[in-house]
């Protein structure tokens, strides 16, 4: 995955460079060094950025795809000069040598690496030289990660098949500070300003997002409530307007691993749909104005139109439209006759030379005009009236599943969504509260003692275990749209058994309870079944009077009421009761 590039170290391949990474021979004067010389202009960026602070030196963890090694970061003794070594001694990083490119992927410079003496390794530096491939090194080093550099080489003047490792793949201001670097000097160093893209909370459903964007510029997720999805495009927005002005370097891969985001080059929008909300507000629509000739109405376009048109002609700007709650409002009426464009094969492509498909924008006898901020890459305000929908507007929707209120998508609109279904993720739950995610056919009332026993995992494992449980029940009665969502227990906490058990039965008052009261409106049977309740008159079912050790009871109608009302289901409030009682309630749901 592309990270946040901090700053990038470079050096000349010149004799010194090429000796020091070939290795060293008994007795020679020139090839015993075991280091990078780091010039004047070089050693206080790399000294800031590796963060030495005065120490004699700093460790250095060297790391390529396929294998790694170590070093340091050092002051001269001798002169104002710092040096990057490696261990043990004749061990320079691999990318950093001469080799075969055709055999090894790590090799870029080529060369025979098995010489034996001075004479013979001076000999192939010469044919180096002759070859005139202008080779040059690099260290990498990623934001927010300390002490590992990412080795690599590049050729200004690549042969065939080397094309992938010429300089002109470099980001641009690399590519300049290499071209600017004074003959006379060794190295140099570039450092990014850039930030660091936010955390991922949901980095798996964050991946499936981006790989399904790599096929289809529409994706729609899809899951009951509390499964992340307001929260993945949350962190989506972040991520996508965080690499604006930044450089990011793949480091897993060898070839096609840099990529650059001018700030001017990403634009994201977020909307909600919601019964009220219409094609005049999401495509275009006649809204008042006043001017010097009194009151009119004038066409202005709506996010979809002011983003394809920002994004249009260019091959450079990427446009996100986030959409949540898109089953909360009618989505087909709202896209309209854009629906013609949203295909992936109807879009246009700047870079792929296709003009795509193409239909009349609304109120085309109007003037309709964006933002300024929304201009194209021509400074152009003005919509054609020849409307189409640029390869590069990424839309991104979410809905939930258990959401009954409107009516079901079109089939024509859920058809041009590639559909991404996200149902609970007990890892993610485990993961948030410290623990391994217990196994699915785990006993846990079997292996775990009476809870005024628990440790404070065993409190932890009983919230997992509970979701998955009444999940598993919730599935055969109502199906997998109305499953609860790991994030209705989210707010499970505490250091201490009494404050998991506290933080917990909260939860299932406030989150779980109400969700299942509205799933189960009338039908208190089927929630009695879920609840393991039993159902009136079975021995031993609660009813109004005796003990509660579950979660619900049934409230029995007195015999003058039971000709006209029937025993219903109250689900029991956990919250304020003794901790133990709270976990033993809980755990008979298991």
């Amino acid at each position: 995955m592309p990270r946040t590039v901090e700053a990038v170290f470079f050096w000349r391949y010149s004799k010194a460079a090429f000796a020091a990474a070939y290795g060293r021979f008994a007795g020679s004067s020139k090839y015993t060094k075991d280091f990078l010389q780091s010039p004047a202009n070089q050693y206080p960026v790399i000294d800031d950025v590796l963060g030495r602070n005065g120490a004699a030196s700093v460790p250095v963890r060297y790391s390529w795809p396929g294998g790694e090694g170590h070093g340091e970061w050092r002051m001269s003794a001798a002169d104002a000069r710092g040096q990057l070594s490696w261990l043990p001694l004749g061990a320079s990083p691999l990318p950093w040598r001469v080799g075969d490119p055709k055999t090894n992927s790590a090799v870029t410079i080529p060369g025979d690496p098995g010489l034996k003496n001075e004479a013979a390794a001076d000999a192939e530096y010469g044919r180096l030289e002759a070859a005139n491939l202008d080779p040059w090194i690099l260290a990498v080093k990623l934001r927010d990660e300390t002490g590992v550099l990412y080795p690599r080489a590049y050729l200004g003047n690549p042969p065939a098949g080397l094309e992938a490792r010429s300089i002109a793949t470099l980001p641009r201001e690399l590519r300049k500070a290499i071209g600017d670097l004074p003959k006379s000097v060794g190295g140099g160093a570039v450092t990014f300003t850039g930030t660091s893209a936010p955390t991922m909370r949901s980095p798996a459903l964050y991946e499936r997002i981006k790989d399904a964007l790599s096929r289809d510029p529409n994706v729609l997720i899809i899951g009951p409530p509390g499964t992340g999805k307001t929260v993945v495009l949350e962190d989506l927005r972040a991520h996508f307007s965080a690499q604006a002005g930044t450089v990011l370097f793949n480091s897993d891969k060898w070839d096609g691993t840099w990529s650059e985001v001018d700030s001017s080059e990403h634009k994201a929008i977020s909307v909600v749909f919601h019964p009220s909300y219409g094609y005049e507000d999401f495509v275009a629509g006649l809204l008042p104005s006043m001017d010097s000739t009194g009151f009119r109405l004038t066409a202005r376009p709506g996010p979809l139109l002011s983003l394809a048109h920002w994004a249009s002609g260019s091959k450079e700007r990427r446009g996100l439209l986030i959409i949540d709650e898109f089953n909360r409002g009618p989505a087909a009426a709202i896209f309209g006759d854009t629906l013609a464009l949203l295909d992936a094969d109807k879009r246009s492509d700047a870079a792929g030379g296709r003009s795509g498909a193409v239909i009349v924008r609304p109120y085309p006898r109007e003037e309709m005009k964006v933002e300024p901020t929304y201009a194209n890459m021509k400074g152009e305000v003005n919509i054609s009236t020849d409307l189409s929908l640029p390869a590069s507007v990424w839309i991104v929707a979410a809905m939930n599943s258990s959401d009954r209120s409107v009516a079901p998508l079109d089939a024509a609109l859920r058809r041009r969504f590639a559909i991404i279904t996200v149902p609970p993720d007990y890892q993610v739950l485990a993961q948030h509260l410290g623990i391994a995610c217990p196994a699915e056919n785990d006993n846990f009332v079997a292996s775990t003692p009476e809870p005024a026993a628990w440790s404070v995992t065993d409190a932890k494992l009983l919230v997992v275990h509970l979701l998955r449980s009444l999940n598993g029940r919730l599935g055969s009665v109502l199906g997998a749209d109305f499953l609860l969502g790991h994030a209705l227990l989210w707010p499970v906490r505490g250091e201490s058994v009494e404050q998991i058990a506290d933080t917990l039965a909260q939860a299932f008052d406030e989150r779980i309870s109400a969700s299942l009261r509205l799933a189960f409106a009338d039908q208190d049977e089927a929630l009695a079944a879920v609840l393991r309740a039993g159902f009136p008159g079975e021995s031993g079912v609660n009813s109004a009077v005796g003990a509660t050790v579950g979660v619900a009871r049934w409230l029995v109608p007195s015999s003058d009421m039971q000709t006209v009302a029937s025993p219903r289901l109250e689900i029991l409030n956990q919250s304020g009761r003794p901790y133990v009682e709270i976990l033993r309630a809980l755990q008979a749901l298991l």
